[in-house]
């Protein structure tokens, strides 16, 4: 009989982020596809050469958008949409109970409010918002990833280590910052066991050996670095507003009343609490200096673009690869865990000497609620795409021509119809069962940043000659590789055959219709060497992976059995 209630005790801790995922992914219970910005699920995402990095592109969803294009085949791209949205709250709150277990600071009350304060945070609303889910998925392994690095240190946990690198290593900056992690806890200060390690970067290879692979400079135009830098949200400047885990580069994610009197007064609140945390922590325990150090050199990076404008945009126009820093609030994930564990430290030690502790407890694990209740239902909405985009992809799919397709308007982001006039970085790229030349230039507030990819800059010069001149641009068009082009019919603006003659019209829907090139699109042949070196960044990544899966599954089995 005793066994029930003590198994119930066990478990509680658990269920609470379980709660809080429900309350902020509640939505998702919905049919349809929850895109906006750059979060972009299609049904079934083909795994193209493109897709691993073989492009003239910046490998900006590498590895990701392999991944994606392998686990839509289990459920298809709906049902991966959702369980990666949920997986984000859900793995960060589990990894930071669990976290807080192997620290040992406090009880469960101040777990749960550690717990809390990282899954409901304005870093975590701005990110969703902005559909940065494999940035999250990297944050969420965040606490796992120290966890597993902290039992390294004793000579256990490389499996765990290796998994959650994995899932940081889903992005660039997610694999930056949890190799920064990983390194500081493994090797500073007494270095020990730098294997898993190597492990990790070699998870990370694939992103690495495709930027560096590129036979153009990655470098990045300077004007990106005042637009993305981060912002005040009404805390009393940038400093404030980050340290209390906001600050997003664009306002139209920011939760409204961000501001308002009551969320800031309890976001200093928390920020002071969780300070004195802190510092308790480090007098208990000298490997928190890592993780401090961590959190400095995130903040650092996100305030680079404010503090030091002029100086950072030189370095991102002349160094390639810099511009993976111009967002700096997107690598705050160690200052977030830092917090929230100082948090649920400081909340302990008041436990320790206050009366009615439920009570103080509860309050604890809701304050985070009570600064940001409109991260309730994520803020997520649910959307169909229009059933002529299927057909548009079977006429594609089902001719013999070669060739890229290039869709119509050639803009980054779209507001259709279909997803209530909500921005989503255009999915026919992806939706279409052809290799695209993807537009990277960005207008931010107003003001047109210049992308990285020579082969997209060669075909958006080519259509604004052909508006200012009227020249046909199809020689040019079909010198990049072009072969196809996909048009939204919502968008607007001139029509393809305004500009472009030499065109065969193959479909037409009420949303989007499909033009065959007149012509032979020029095949794209790059370097054989880069597709050999990113092969085999791709294998060596696999291997780790393959290895760490394998000896994962007695793991499970021995926790399954302690439950």
């Amino acid at each position: 009989m005793e066994g029930g209630p003590n198994r119930v005790a066990r478990l509680m801790p658990w269920a609470w982020p379980v709660l809080l995922t429900v309350l902020i992914t509640a939505p998702l219970l919905a049919p349809g596809f929850v895109v906006g910005y750059d979060l972009v699920f299609v049904p079934d995402l083909t795994l193209r050469r493109d897709l691993f990095g073989v492009t003239t592109a910046l490998p900006r969803a590498v590895p990701s958008d392999v991944v994606v294009a392998l686990l839509d085949e289990l459920g298809g791209g709906q049902v991966l949409n959702k369980v990666v949205l949920v997986a984000v709250p859900l793995l960060a709150g589990l990894g930071l109970t669990a976290l807080w277990r192997e620290l040992r600071l406090g009880g469960p009350l101040a777990g749960a409010a550690a717990a809390t304060l990282y899954v409901w945070n304005p870093f975590v609303a701005e990110r969703f918002r902005l559909g940065a889910w494999a940035l999250l998925l990297g944050y969420a392994a965040l606490p796992w990833l120290v966890r597993s690095a902290l039992r390294l240190r004793r000579g256990e946990g490389w499996v765990g280590f290796l998994l959650a690198s994995a899932l940081c290593a889903l992005t660039a900056s997610g694999g930056i910052v949890g190799l920064l992690v990983a390194g500081l806890i493994l090797l500073w200060p007494r270095g020990s066991r730098p294997g898993p390690l190597v492990g990790a970067v070699l998870l990370n290879l694939p992103w690495i050996v495709a930027g560096l692979a590129r036979t153009s400079a990655a470098t990045t135009d300077p004007a990106s670095v005042p637009a993305f830098a981060a912002r005040d949200e009404g805390y009393g400047g940038v400093l404030p507003t980050v340290l209390t885990l906001g600050g997003v580069w664009n306002a139209n994610v920011v939760p409204s009343r961000r501001g308002d009197l009551v969320p800031v007064v309890v976001a200093f609140v928390m920020l002071l609490i969780a300070c004195v945390g802190v510092v308790l922590w480090c007098r208990l325990e000298r490997l928190a200096a890592s993780l401090v150090v961590a959190a400095g050199v995130v903040l650092v990076i996100a305030m680079a673009g404010v503090v030091a404008a002029e100086p950072f945009s030189w370095v991102v126009a002349h160094v390639p690869g810099a511009g993976l820093f111009r967002d700096g609030q997107r690598y705050l994930g160690p200052l977030v865990l830092l917090e929230a564990i100082g948090f649920g430290a400081a909340i302990a030690a008041l436990l320790k000497a206050a009366p009615l502790t439920w009570l103080v407890g509860a309050t604890a694990a809701l304050m985070p609620l009570a600064a940001l209740p409109q991260l309730v239902g994520g803020g997520f909405h649910t959307s169909q795409y229009p059933a002529d985009w299927e057909q548009a992809r079977l006429v594609i799919g089902s001719d013999s021509q070669t060739g890229d397709l290039m869709p119509w308007p050639f803009e980054t982001y779209r507001a259709p119809s279909w997803n209530a006039r909500r921005p989503v970085l255009d999915p026919m790229p992806r939706y279409f069962d052809r290799g695209a030349v993807v537009p990277d230039e960005l207008i931010v507030g107003g003001n047109r940043l210049d992308g990285e990819d020579p082969r997209a800059a060669a075909v958006a010069e080519a259509l604004r000659t052909a508006v200012r001149t009227g020249a046909d641009p199809s020689p040019e068009l079909l010198r990049q590789g072009i072969g196809w082009i996909v048009v939204d019919r919502e968008a607007g603006g001139p029509q393809p055959r305004q500009l472009i003659p030499r065109l065969t019209e193959e479909f037409s829907g009420p949303t989007v219709s499909v033009y065959r090139l007149d012509g032979t699109p020029k095949e794209q042949h790059l370097p054989a060497w880069r597709v050999v070196v990113i092969a085999a960044a791709w294998i060596a990544a696999g291997a780790v992976l393959v290895v760490a899966l394998l000896s994962a599954a007695p793991v499970v089995q021995r926790v399954r059995s302690k439950l």
